[in-house]
This record gives C-alpha cells, sequence and structure tokens, in this order.
C-alpha cells in the first residue's frame, strides 16, 4: 500500500487526571478518525493528518490515560515522540503546580529535541479561574516552553496548539536535514556510506 503521508509525528498529551487531555484528543481529530485504545499500555490515540508547507503530516496523538495516578509515564510512551503538551486545567491550580512533576519526568525520559508546548485548558470558563494566564505565561518562559490558553469545549486555540507543534517540529527537522548536508561535511556523501554499511 503507497504511503499517503510526507512525515509521520508523535505527539504526546501528559498532565494530571480530569484536565480534558482526551477532550482535546477528540477535538482536535473530530468523530471521524481511527480509534485505537491499547489496553496493556493503558493509552488511547488518534491519527489526524494535517497539510504544512505542501506536506502532508500524519499527526499520531497519543493520550497517556491512566497513568496519571503513578505520577510518571513510562519511557515506553516518551520513546520516539516528536512533541509533548503538558495541559493543565485553568479552573483547577492543583493540576497546575503538578507540571513542574511532568516536566521533570519529561526531562528525564523523552528525547532532549522533542517539542514541547504547554496548553491551560478550560478557558472558556473564565468565571471559575483559579490559574492566572501570567502564572501560565511565567511557567512556561521559566522552562523555556511554548505557551497558549485553549478550550477544547468551545475548540479555542485548539487546531493552532497542534499546528504550533506540527511546525516547531518540521522546523526542527529541516534544520538537521540541512545541517547533514552542509557543505564541507560531506553532506550527501556521508549519507551514501551509510546506507552502504
Amino acid at each position: 500500500m503507497a504511503k499517503t503521508y510526507d512525515h509521520l509525528f508523535k505527539l504526546l498529551l501528559i498532565g494530571d487526571d480530569g484536565v480534558g487531555k482526551k477532550d482535546i484528543l477528540f477535538r482536535v481529530t473530530g468523530d471521524t478518525c481511527n480509534t485505537t485504545f491499547i489496553t496493556t499500555m493503558g493509552a488511547d490515540f488518534k491519527i489526524k493528518t494535517v497539510e504544512l508547507d505542501g506536506k502532508k503530516i500524519k499527526l499520531q496523538i497519543w493520550d497517556t490515560a491512566g497513568q496519571q495516578r503513578f505520577k510518571t509515564i513510562t519511557t515506553a510512551y516518551y520513546r520516539g515522540a516528536n512533541g509533548i503538551m503538558l495541559v493543565y486545567d485553568i479552573t483547577n491550580k492543583k493540576s497546575f503546580d503538578s507540571l513542574q512533576d511532568w516536566i521533570r519526568d519529561m526531562e528525564q525520559h523523552a528525547s532532549s529535541d522533542v517539542e514541547r508546548i504547554i496548553l491551560g485548558n478550560n478557558c472558556d470558563l473564565d468565571d471559575k479561574r483559579q490559574v492566572s494566564k501570567e502564572s501560565g505565561e511565567k511557567l512556561a518562559t521559566d522552562y523555556g516552553l511554548k505557551f497558549l490558553e485553549i478550550s477544547a469545549k468551545s475548540g479555542i486555540n485548539v487546531e493552532e496548539a497542534f499546528f504550533t507543534l506540527a511546525r516547531d517540529i518540521m522546523t526542527r527537522l529541516n534544520s538537521r536535514m540541512n545541517d547533514n548536508n552542509a557543505p564541507g561535511d560531506g553532506g550527501p556523501e556521508n549519507v551514501s556510506r551509510c546506507l552502504l554499511t
């Protein structure tokens, strides 16, 4: 069967139980997508295909359901991840405070070049807000991450969050390819040699 995409990016949604990760997953993929539940791993993933700079990108989006009670995600989830979305609920300060644990976990197990973004979910519930937008922005700045407030319920910024992450992954990928093909380092010749060995 012919490949129907140019790139496959594995994305993880991590954060406390009840912050809306599954809602984000359903919002971005809609109802007509493939759903897979892997009971042995306790994870759910869906596929969404987007077009970015003329390339077809297949996003494999993982919701790490059920792992939160252990406050850690096994290295199997992080392995091969291109992007990570750290999610908290703006109406639940505890979920925001937990982000530092999730960030530590991610830094310990994920690849150092994985693209990351912090998402404050439920921004449509401003009257129930417990975490200011400024607090989210400050945490993101402290860790050198991007930040967006979103609403899985109303769709605010959800698509933008995924496109931002996919674009950052694509930029890193292109940069790596350009570095490999830089004049003077043997670029394509080195690649040929690798393929022959």
